[in-house]
C-alpha cells in the first residue's frame, strides 16, 4: 500500500516545501516504511509507501521522474509485465529489478496517454508535466484506489485519500448529503461524486487532465467499446486460451514474497482459481502436501440453519471434497465465532473514506484477514468478478435475447434442452420468461402482482432513509436521472449485462475498500478473474461460449472438466454471512442504544428512519428469517439496520463525534 497527493498552484504562485511536506504527513498511516517529497514550479508531490507485498517493493522510489519534464506518481500493481517489457524495450534480466512505478514511467514516455492502452493490472497514476504545467491522471478499469481531488480558482489538491486534501485547514470536512443518500439507497451511478462537500473522484477507466489555466477534461476510457469479435476454428481454442489467460493473471499473485493463500469458497470461481494456482505450483515444483493455503468462511455455532430457498449457507462439504482432490490444499474453515456483526468497521470506514455497504460480511471478512495475517501470508487470491467473465450465467439472458432479435427457432430448441436438464422447470414456462424479460417497467410489475408476487417496492423494501430526506433531496428523481432499476432486473442482452457488472454501479467504489483492507490487515486482495485481458476475452468471444445445449456457464464448465470434483460441480449458490441473523441477536441492545444515541443528533434522525429501525429491532424473530413472506422487513433486518450504522457512524467520524 502507498498513498500519494498532489497541488497544483494555477495562480502563478510556485509550490511550497510546507505543502508537500503537510500532505506526506497526512498519508503517512498508508506508507510507513518510506516517504518523499518533491517541489518542482508549480507542483507539489508527496509519496508514502507500505513495502513488502511484491520483490520490487524495495526498489521502488517516488515521484519517477523522466526527461527533466515528467514527475509520475503511482498506486498499485501492474499485470503481464513481461508483455509490457517486451513492447518497452526491457530486457527480460532486468524486469525483476524493476518496480511497477518504474514500468508505468517507461510506458508514459512511449505513448503518453496512450499507455493505458498497454498497462494492465489495478493501478491509479498522476503525471506532472512542468513544460506545459498541465496534470493527467489516469485510474485502471481494473478495480482500482480512487483519486479525490479539490479544485477551486488558486489550486488543485489531488490525492489517493482525502486525508491528504484536509491536511490543509481551510478546506472544510464536511458530508455530501446526496452521496449519503444515493448510499442508502444503493444508488452508486454517480461516479464522480465522493462522500465530501466539494471533493470529486476520478471514476474508474478515466482519464482527468488540468492545467493551470482553464476546466479539468475527464474522459472515460471503454476497454469494451473497440473490441473485434473473437473467433476460433477450433472450439477448444477458446478454453485453452481461457485457461492461458487465467494463468497469466495469476503471475500477479505469484509475484509476492512467499507463496499467496486463497479466499474459498465451493463456487466454481475460486474452486477454479485454486485448481489453477495447485497447476502452477506442480509445474514450478512447488505443490507439497499443504502448500496451498486456503481459508473458508463458514456460519457460527449459533446460526439455526435456515437459509434463502437454493441457498448453501455452510459451503464446507464441497471444499473438503476439493481438498480431498489436491493434497496440496491445506483449508482452515474460519467462522469468526466471537466476532461482531460489525467486525472492524469503523477502522475501515477511517481508511476507505466512505462507509461500508456491506456490514452483513464484515464478520466473516476481518476472521479470514486475521487468519491469512497469522499465517504471514502478504497476498490473498478471491474468486470475485468471474460471474462476469469466465462463469457468466447466460441462459435466461440469452433466452430473452434471442427472443428480440427473432432468433425463435434457436431460441425453441435451446429452451427444451434447458428445461430437459432441469425438472424444476418446463420449456413454457422458460419461455415467458424470456418474453416478461423484455417486458416495460410497467408491464412487468403488472405481471408480478397476476402472478400473486409481493413487490418489493424498489429500494424502500431495502432502505434506511428517512422518508423525509429521500422526498427532501428528490431521491426519486435523482434516481430517474440516472436511469438506475432498483428492482435489479437481468438486461436481455449478454453484453450490456457484462458491461454492467465489470463497469457500472458499486464496482467503481471497491478499489477504495480493498486499498483499506490491505493497509489495515497488512493483506492485499488479488482479484485474478477481473483481469482485463480475461474481461476483454469474454466479451468478444461467442454467447454459446456461455451456453449451449442446456449447458449454462459453460466456459468454466469446459475448463474444468475432470478437474472439480462433483460436489463443487452440484453444489448450489453460496450464502455470504448466512448466520446474519444469529449475531445481530447477540447485539440487539448495543444496536438499540446506538439508535437511541444517533436519534439524538439532528443531523443522523433527518437523514436515517431510527423510528423504522427501532421497531424492527423490538420485533426481532426468533429464527432467520429467508423472505419478505417470512418476515416483512426481512431486508431491513438483514441490510438496512447495518448500512444505518455504519453511514451514522461515518457522519460521527467527519464530524468529529468518535
Amino acid at each position: 500500500m502507498s498513498g500519494f497527493a498532489v497541488e497544483l498552484r494555477r495562480d502563478g504562485r510556485e509550490a511550497s516545501v510546507e505543502s508537500a511536506n503537510r500532505m506526506k504527513g497526512a498519508l503517512r498511516i498508508f506508507g510507513p516504511d518510506r516517504q518523499m517529497a518533491k517541489v518542482d514550479g508549480p507542483f507539489a508531490l508527496s509519496w508514502t509507501q507500505s513495502a513488502g507485498f511484491t520483490p520490487q517493493d524495495r526498489f521502488e522510489r517516488q515521484p519517477v521522474s523522466a526527461q527533466e519534464r515528467w514527475h509520475l506518481l503511482f498506486l498499485g500493481r501492474l499485470n503481464h509485465r513481461g508483455e509490457l517489457a517486451e513492447k518497452l524495450g526491457v530486457p527480460a534480466a532486468e524486469l525483476s529489478g524493476l518496480a511497477d512505478c518504474e514500468l508505468a514511467m517507461k510506458a508514459w514516455c512511449k505513448w503518453h496517454e496512450g499507455c493505458r492502452e498497454h498497462l494492465y493490472g489495478r493501478y491509479s497514476l498522476v503525471v506532472c508535466d512542468t513544460v506545459n504545467r498541465q496534470l493527467v491522471a489516469m485510474r485502471s478499469p481494473e478495480r482500482s484506489q480512487h483519486i479525490y481531488y479539490y479544485l477551486d480558482t488558486e489550486r488543485l489538491i489531488l490525492a489517493s485519500s482525502t486525508k491528504a486534501i484536509f491536511a490543509f485547514p481551510e478546506i472544510p470536512r464536511e458530508v455530501d448529503e446526496l452521496k449519503i443518500a444515493d448510499l442508502l439507497v444503493l444508488n452508486h451511478e454517480d461516479a464522480q461524486r465522493s462522500y465530501f462537500r466539494n471533493i470529486s473522484i476520478i471514476g474508474q477507466a478515466n482519464t482527468f487532465k488540468v492545467g493551470v489555466e482553464g476546466e479539468p477534461r475527464i474522459a472515460f476510457h471503454d476497454c469494451f467499446a473497440s473490441l473485434q469479435p473473437i473467433r476460433y476454428a477450433r472450439e477448444d481454442d477458446y478454453v485453452e486460451r481461457a485457461r492461458e489467460l487465467l494463468d497469466q493473471a495469476l503471475d500477479t499473485a505469484f509475484r509476492a514474497p512467499g507463496l499467496p493463500a486463497i479466499s474459498l469458497s465451493a463456487g466454481l470461481d475460486s474452486t477454479t482459481i485454486a485448481v489453477a494456482m495447485i497447476e502452477r505450483m506442480r509445474r514450478e515444483g512447488i505443490a507439497e502436501p499443504g502448500a496451498l493455503k486456503a481459508y473458508t468462511a463458514i456460519p457460527s455455532s449459533s446460526w439455526d440453519r435456515r437459509v434463502r430457498e437454493g441457498r448453501m449457507g455452510d459451503e464446507s462439504g464441497p471444499v473438503r471434497a476439493l481438498a480431498a482432490m489436491y493434497p496440496e490444499l491445506d483449508v482452515e474453515f474460519v467462522s469468526g465465532e466471537n466476532f461482531a456483526f460489525d467486525q472492524e468497521i469503523d477502522m475501515m470506514q477511517s481508511y476507505a473514506d466512505m462507509p461500508i455497504r456491506a456490514v452483513g460480511n464484515s464478520a466473516w471478512g476481518a476472521a479470514v484477514r486475521q487468519q491469512c495475517r497469522m499465517d504471514q501470508r502478504a497476498v490473498l487470491v478471491n474468486g470475485s468478478a468471474g460471474n462476469g467473465t469466465i462463469s457468466f450465467a447466460a441462459a435466461n439472458i440469452l433466452f430473452a435475447q434471442w427472443l428480440r432479435e427473432g432468433h425463435w427457432g434457436k431460441l425453441v430448441s435451446e429452451v427444451r434442452k434447458h428445461a430437459a436438464k432441469r425438472p424444476d422447470t418446463s420449456a413454457l414456462r422458460t419461455l415467458i420468461q424470456a418474453v416478461v424479460a423484455n417486458l416495460p417497467d410497467s408491464l412487468y410489475d403488472q405481471y408480478l402482482k397476476l402472478r400473486g408476487y409481493r413487490l418489493t417496492t424498489g429500494y424502500k423494501s431495502f432502505s434506511s432513509i428517512h422518508p423525509d430526506f429521500a422526498r427532501d433531496i428528490g431521491i426519486e428523481e435523482r434516481l430517474s436521472s440516472f436511469d438506475w432499476d432498483d428492482s435489479y432486473r437481468l438486461r436481455p442482452d449478454r453484453r450490456a449485462m457484462m458491461r454492467i457488472m465489470m463497469q457500472a454501479g458499486a464496482h467503481n467504489e471497491g478499489g477504495g475498500m480493498l486499498e483499506a483492507g490491505k493497509v489495515m490487515s497488512g493483506i492485499e486482495n488479488v482479484s485474478a478473474l477481473e483481469d482485463r485481458k480475461l474481461m476483454e476475452f469474454c466479451y468478444a468471444i461467442p454467447d454459446d461460449q456461455f451456453y449451449r445445449d442446456g449447458v449454462d456457464r459453460r466456459l468454466i464448465r469446459r475448463m474444468m472438466q475432470d478437474k472439480l470434483p462433483r460436489e463443487v460441480l452440484t453444489a448450489g449458490r453460496g450464502e455470504q454471512g448466512a448466520d446474519w441473523h444469529s449475531r445481530g441477536a447477540r447485539d440487539l441492545d448495543r444496536i438499540a442504544a446506538e439508535l437511541d444515541r444517533c436519534a439524538d443528533i439532528p443531523s443522523l434522525a433527518g437523514r436515517i428512519d431510527i423510528a423504522r429501525m427501532k421497531r424492527v429491532i423490538e420485533s426481532w424473530p426468533d429464527e432467520t428469517p429467508v423472505s419478505l413472506d417470512d418476515y416483512p422487513d426481512y431486508a431491513i433486518a438483514r441490510y438496512g439496520i447495518g448500512r444505518a450504522l455504519s453511514v451514522a457512524r461515518f457522519i460521527n467520524q467527519v464530524e468529529g463525534r468518535n
